[in-house]
């Protein structure tokens, strides 16, 4: 009965993030497909699958990732509207009512909150980019 409670609230925030990761992850692997040495893996006669999910995707997903790290921040705002919406609990619900009683304690902590949490999310998209692509290193 829980599950079913936020299947409607989940589809509703995550629909729009997905298909613009989607259009993404597409238009970037069809530039990736392109590039010398993906070119050069199918001459030598590897798995289109393997050239594929090895060569062309992992390459493509730096951009991928820098937009799906941004969307968090959205997809933190739109459950504000969406816990509105659906009267179900949670923080953006809490930050609302916070908001209309005037409790700023309850304010500045969910904004503190949200903003360390952008911040973290941040720094993990950064650090993927060396483990995505070799050549970028952090020394």
């Amino acid at each position: 009965r829980n599950l079913q409670q936020f299947l409607l609230p989940a589809a509703v925030l995550g629909f729009r993030l997905s298909a613009a990761t989607m259009r993404m992850t597409r238009s970037t692997v069809l530039e990736v497909l392109r590039e010398d040495y993906v070119r050069t893996a199918w001459a030598k006669g590897l798995a289109g699958r393997i050239v594929v999910y090895k060569h062309a995707l992992k390459n493509a997903l730096i951009p991928v990732v820098t937009i799906v790290g941004g969307q968090i921040g959205v997809l933190l705002a739109g459950t504000v509207v969406v816990e509105s919406i659906f009267a179900l609990p949670g923080m953006g619900r809490l930050t609302v009512e916070a908001i209309l009683y005037r409790d700023y304690p309850v304010v500045q902590t969910n904004v503190m909150l949200v903003a360390g949490t952008l911040v973290t999310l941040n720094l993990l998209v950064d650090l993927s980019y060396a483990w995505l692509d070799p050549r970028i290193r952090y020394r």
